[in-house]
């Protein structure tokens, strides 16, 4: 927690699920996979994300292999996003980069195209910083494209920050390109 003995780490778990009115975020599960990799190839919804170009093959072999060493490590716990009333899948979400000596952590999320528009993604960005902040986290972070308004407006309705550029952070379309940076603290 954010007003622990500055000795320890913080002890902040990712949630394993979390329900946000109609909809489920959790775990992808390998029956996921055909559903999401268009994601991961689609410049107008991974791009964006900075989803890496991975394959059906690839994404089988993440859950695996990597995706439990990933998140107990505080790398990496994605998530897909399911509307529980009818089991579409939305998009996905991830909870990432977690620093336990500075109780913070950095979210991302992304959207089908046809899952736009609905409010999805802010009520997401801001079920996972409430879980986040009752967990002891004091600061959730957020990279965004510059040119990138829809993602922008998201962050600003779940009430983070603007608070400057990380140059060259994102790749996208094949190169390097600057990142709005943002943040929301417990405080806010």
């Amino acid at each position: 927690m954010s007003s622990r003995n500055p000795a320890e780490l913080s002890s902040y778990a990712f949630p394993e699920e979390l329900r946000v009115d109609e909809l489920l975020v959790r775990p992808p599960r390998h029956d996921d996979v055909e559903q999401i990799v268009p994601a991961f190839v689609d410049p107008l919804v991974g791009g964006e994300a900075g989803l890496p170009p991975f394959d059906s093959a690839t994404l089988h072999a993440f859950v695996d292999s990597q995706l439990e060493a990933m998140r107990t490590a505080g790398l990496l716990a994605p998530y897909v996003i399911e509307d529980s009333q009818n089991g579409e899948l939305l998009g996905g979400c991830a909870m990432h980069h977690l620093d336990r000596t500075r109780d913070v952590v950095e979210i991302g999320y992304w959207l089908f195209v046809g899952a736009r528009g609905r409010g999805v993604a802010t009520r997401v960005v801001h079920a996972l910083c409430e879980h986040a902040f009752a967990g002891g986290i004091n600061r959730v972070e957020a990279v965004v494209r510059p040119a990138n308004a829809a993602s922008i407006r998201v962050l600003e309705r779940a009430g983070f920050r603007a608070e400057g550029v990380r140059r060259g952070l994102l790749r996208y379309e094949g190169v390097r390109v600057d990142a709005r940076l943002f943040a929301r603290l417990v405080v806010d």
